[in-house]
């Protein structure tokens, strides 16, 4: 669970009115707070609904908006501006729909609501039962519910999240991760903490398709993009594979997780540093065909390649 994009953009409003640090982390927070009571009120379903269409209505007029846009240009170049912007809106409806699904993920999960398929027809999930593990995702349907998978196989994986900026609105996500039945880790100890959990023979999980500021420049729709190559450096040393799955949105409150064949280092390439990148670029690949055929479903709210004039792009600094 990344620092929300709604929320993100609340703070972004309000911090144009000159409003100091602390009256904004309260404002903040009471809206935050406020839209989470709601929802939570609801049943799921008609909170997913209602999520939806203030996506449509809202989402356009967040300032984040204009990178949807440059980003899905990007990504989808032979769609007209129209095409685009109508994606873009259904992008937000998804997006707000997994936003009124989170007071209600522990029951999702837990499957008391809504419904969720596993794909696997090659029960990789289960033959790493045991064993360490990557597991990998993006940001497409509710990707909060990937680890459903992994436990339905038998496998508690520890999931990597980032903190809210916004204490009030942490203690909101905080108190859904507990209700969870996976273990998660901050994204600041992720760099340590995702080896350490490996060598003990554990499963860790990731969502690596977006900007990455320590990242190192990754082709990602034929344009090099910052990108953590972290991970795929310590699947190359511990002679693990990537177990990709995403999460489709099928109508409401319905979802399918489908697991992908692993992602292997390529053994022919000697040199380890670039074998990791090249399983980084092979990931970046297949992120790029789950976009192509569920746009409306992804939602990349920054800046995901950098501009023109070029950037510095410096060493991972953590997975």
């Amino acid at each position: 669970m990344a620092r929300h994009f709604l929320f993100a953009g609340l703070g972004e409003r309000l911090s144009e009115g000159g409003l100091p640090e602390r009256a904004l982390q309260a404002v903040e927070g009471g809206l935050a707070s406020g839209l989470w009571r709601l929802f939570a009120s609801l049943p799921v379903e008609r909170a997913s609904a209602l999520g939806a269409e203030l996506g449509r209505r809202l989402g356009p007029r967040l300032k984040k908006h204009r990178h949807v846009l440059a980003n899905l240009a990007i990504a989808l170049p032979e769609r007209s501006a129209e095409e685009r912007a109508a994606i873009a809106r259904e992008s937000w409806a998804n997006a707000f729909r997994m936003l009124a699904e989170l007071p209600h993920l522990p029951d999702l999960v837990a499957g008391r609501s809504g419904a969720i398929a596993v794909v696997d027809p090659e029960r990789l999930i289960v033959g790493l039962r045991d064993r360490p593990a990557i597991f990998l995702t993006a940001h497409l349907g509710n990707w909060n519910l990937t680890p459903v998978a992994a436990i339905r196989a038998g496998i508690v994986p520890t999931v990597i999240f980032r903190a809210q900026t916004n204490p009030r609105i942490e203690a909101l996500f905080a108190r859904v991760r507990a209700g969870l039945p996976w273990r998660s880790l901050e994204v600041g100890e992720a760099a340590r903490g995702m080896l350490r959990e490996l060598e003990a023979g554990r499963a860790v999980g990731l969502l690596p398709d977006q900007r990455f500021e320590g990242g190192e420049l990754v082709p990602f729709f034929g344009r090099p993009a910052p990108t953590p190559v972290a991970p795929a450096r310590i699947a190359v040393r511990m002679g693990l594979p990537f177990v990709a799955a995403r999460v489709v949105r099928l109508e409401g409150c319905r979802f399918e997780i489908r697991i992908e064949p692993p992602l292997e280092p390529d053994p022919t390439i000697r040199d380890a540093r670039e074998r990791a990148f090249a399983l980084t670029a092979a990931l970046n690949r297949l992120f790029e065909g789950w976009i192509r055929e569920r746009p409306e479903q992804w939602l990349c709210a920054k800046r995901r390649w950098p501009r023109e004039t070029g950037e510095p792009v410096g060493e991972p600094a953590a997975a």
